[in-house]
């Protein structure tokens, strides 16, 4: 069993270290809202359609955050599946709450068969560190095309489109004025500003302490998103879209799990659009929902200043297992101080033995544990009509930009989505979709743009005085994802490019690759080999 009492109270004392002082609570507070700019906007899309169920979403969705914050002790989010979340939103008509919901139930029994049986480690043993690397640049920059596509372009430039054609909430009061490029381009320059500060050094050599830069976006984006909903001529207290319970109680205002179960989920999962849906997410989640999830945490919290998931011993020097809190919130991994920590660990792997080396190798997100909580997350949460949810490496990106360093960050979003699901329920479910929909989509794309630079930053980072064949294959694997919009596709076609220097290497028409080249994820004892490519 890889959760022990010793495990949870350095868990604790790790968590509980980052509220010793205001900035460090703050910087965590605001590291939780990172991830708002994928979410929301799926969150809201998906709500108004009536393929989930809101309230039962906030709900698990924020104990799954509280659970992963008290068991990883790192950021690691909780996101909307988005192939089942975009299939169900470009179908015509609808596919339902009963098929969406049972699409992630299908991903989530696809992900328990291949994380408990081992399966997904072998496969691991065999893919080159310069593809995983291709899928977190790929994701990053699809991340980026959203913010800007998606989300900002289609604003006018002092108002949205439906303002100037007199069709919003505005009626030519400031409401008009409060969602538009001129505010996307200032909250773009606030988060170049903070970019900045955050990579300058400070009293002693120490990092400055990251600014709460998506809280204050958050905070702001909430007053204006009241506003437009106080100015708006539509009906704040709008139905729901799924039906309500016939048989509610007078308290209504607060969940009742009784009145949230959908049978028609457990009906829709033989239905074959169920099944197409959950065969075009598997790829997705595999990929980027555990493979590049678990690298990119053992990028972003290294071995010295977290706790691991399968360190049943307390280190025998409590300064470096457990380094003060300040540290660890001002820490940005820069090529230097990654590769100066790769060194470190090279070196002293190097002197142990192969046993203890081995076992204490593993990240502070191992891949069996993150794919049982994805199948976990979905299989108990389904009969309640629950957003299909899965772990990622944008929104674990996103959250450490913005400044969370611990799970406390999660555990404080994880609290927030319980309390709003269980008093924003039923009857008050529309005023909560109304602000929601009102939130700045300027906002949420500079929140979004920030994820998705940082993920690709980490992962352009990871290849730099590598090989030349490991930045094309990296290249080959992004490209493609950010061509076809498909993170299997890309796989498929960074194993082709890797095959194909292989081949080279072999017919003797180019350098053959060596021995780094060739080094996968894992090694052959099926746990994060820190020598490889992937990690350097």
């Amino acid at each position: 069993m890889f959760i022990t009492k010793s495990h949870l109270r350095r868990i604790t004392s790790h968590n509980t270290s980052h509220l010793t002082t205001p900035h460090l609570l703050l910087s965590e507070i605001s590291g939780s809202l990172g991830d708002l700019g994928t979410l929301l906007p799926l969150l809201l899309a998906l709500s108004l359609q009536g393929s989930i169920d809101l309230p039962s979403t906030l709900i698990f969705s924020g104990l799954f955050n509280i659970a992963t914050g008290f068991i990883f002790g790192v950021p690691l989010p909780v996101q909307p599946m988005k192939a089942i979340a975009a299939a169900s939103l470009a179908s015509s008509p609808s596919p339902g709450l009963g098929t969406t919901v049972a699409a992630g139930a299908w991903v989530g029994f696809a992900v328990l068969l291949l994380g408990g049986t081992g399966g997904l480690k072998r496969v691991m043993r065999w893919v080159p560190g310069a593809v995983v690397r291709g899928v977190q640049v790929g994701a990053g920059l699809s991340l980026v095309v959203a913010a800007g596509g998606g989300m900002v372009r289609p604003l006018g430039w002092w108002w949205t489109p439906e303002e100037e054609n007199g069709h919003g909430d505005g009626d030519g009061g400031i409401g008009r004025w409060l969602d538009s490029r001129a505010w996307a381009v200032l909250a773009f320059g606030g988060l170049v500003v903070t970019l900045g500060q955050q990579q300058q050094s400070g009293p002693k050599g120490r990092r400055r302490m990251p600014v709460p830069y998506a809280l204050v976006l958050f905070l702001v984006g909430l007053v204006f998103a009241v506003v437009r909903v106080s100015l708006s001529k539509d009906s704040p207290d709008q139905p729901p879209p799924y039906d309500e319970p016939t048989n509610s109680y007078s308290w209504t205002w607060i969940w009742n799990p009784l009145h949230h179960i959908h049978p028609e989920v457990f009906h829709s999962l033989l239905n074959p659009q169920a099944l197409s849906m959950a065969l075009a997410q598997l790829p997705l989640t595999t990929l980027n929902s555990i493979i590049a999830a678990s690298a990119l945490a053992s990028d972003l919290f290294p071995r010295s200043s977290y706790p691991q998931l399968y360190d049943d011993e307390p280190s025998s020097n409590p300064a470096a297992s457990n380094p003060p809190a300040s540290d660890l919130a001002s820490s940005d991994p820069s090529p230097s101080s990654s590769s100066s920590s790769s060194s470190s660990h090279s070196s002293s792997s190097s002197t142990s033995s192969p046993k203890s080396s081995s076992s204490s190798k593993e990240g502070p997100v191992p891949l069996t544990p993150l794919s049982l909580s994805i199948s976990l997350m979905n299989l108990l949460s389904a009969p309640f009509g629950c957003m299909p949810l899965c772990h990622g490496s944008g929104g674990l990106a996103a959250q450490h930009r913005f400044g969370a360093r611990s799970g406390t960050s999660i555990i404080f979003l994880g609290t927030l989505k319980f309390l709003l699901g269980l008093f924003f329920s039923s009857g008050t479910t529309g005023l909560l979709l109304r602000i929601l929909e009102k939130f700045p989509r300027a906002f949420l794309g500079v929140m979004v743009l920030g994820a998705g630079v940082e993920l690709g930053r980490v992962g352009v980072r990871s290849v730099e005085g590598g090989e030349e064949e490991d930045r094309m294959v990296m290249l080959m694997t992004a490209g493609t994802i950010l061509a076809f919009r498909n993170d299997g596709v890309g796989f498929l076609a960074g194993m082709g490019c890797y095959g194909g220097y292989r081949v080279a290497g072999w017919l003797g028409g180019g350098k053959e690759i060596g021995r780094e080249e060739e080094r996968g994820l894992l090694n052959d004892e099926g746990v994060v080999d820190e020598e490889s490519p992937l990690l350097r």
